[in-house]
C-alpha cells in the first residue's frame, strides 16, 4: 500500500507539473507511467483481488468509468503538455479519486482542484484543496451570507 501511494504521488507530481527543466522524454515517460499504473489497477479491479477485493460493485463500476474517461483524455498524447489546463485538472482529480478509493482513504482528505478565474484578469488559476477545506470554505461563506441577511434588520433598530 505504501509503495502504491508513493508511486501515485510521484506520477501525479511529475506528470501534472511541467517544470521548465524537465526533458520531453521524462514527461512522455510519466504519461506512459500513468497508463501502465491504470492498466494494473484495472486488472486488479476486474479480478477482484488484492486491495480491490473489498470494493463494492458500485465503487468498481465508478472507478472503471472514471478511469476510462481519463484514459480517453490522455489517449494519443505523448506528454502532459498536450493537455489543456482543464484536462490536466480533470486528470489530476481522477487520479486522486482513484487513489482514495483504492487506499480506502478518508474522502475529506482527498485533494480536489478547480480552475478559477483570477479577479481582474481573463486568466484562470488552478486552486487545489482537500474536500474538507472546500466544505469549510463553503460553510463559512454561507454563514457570512446568513448573518448578513439576519442583521439587515439590525440597522433599523
Amino acid at each position: 500500500m505504501r509503495f502504491f501511494r508513493l508511486l501515485s504521488a510521484a506520477v501525479l507530481g511529475l506528470a501534472l507539473t511541467l517544470p521548465a527543466f524537465a526533458s520531453v522524454d521524462s514527461r512522455v515517460l510519466m504519461v506512459d507511467d500513468i497508463r501502465t499504473q491504470q492498466r494494473e489497477i484495472r486488472e486488479g479491479v476486474e479480478a477482484g483481488t488484492g486491495p480491490y477485493k473489498d470494493l463494492t460493485s458500485s465503487q468498481r463500476s465508478e472507478l472503471l468509468t472514471k478511469q476510462d474517461r481519463m484514459l480517453r483524455t490522455i489517449d494519443g498524447k505523448k506528454s502532459t503538455d498536450e493537455l489543456n489546463e482543464d484536462q490536466k485538472t480533470e486528470v489530476f482529480n481522477t487520479l486522486e479519486w482513484i487513489e482514495a478509493v483504492v487506499n480506502k482513504s478518508d474522502d475529506d482528505e482527498r485533494m480536489v482542484c478547480e480552475r478559477r478565474p483570477i479577479l481582474g484578469s481573463t486568466r484562470k488559476e488552478r486552486v487545489c484543496k482537500t474536500q474538507s477545506q472546500w466544505r469549510a470554505e463553503r460553510e463559512a461563506a454561507r454563514n457570512v451570507m446568513e448573518n448578513r441577511r439576519i442583521c439587515q434588520g439590525c440597522a433599523s433598530n
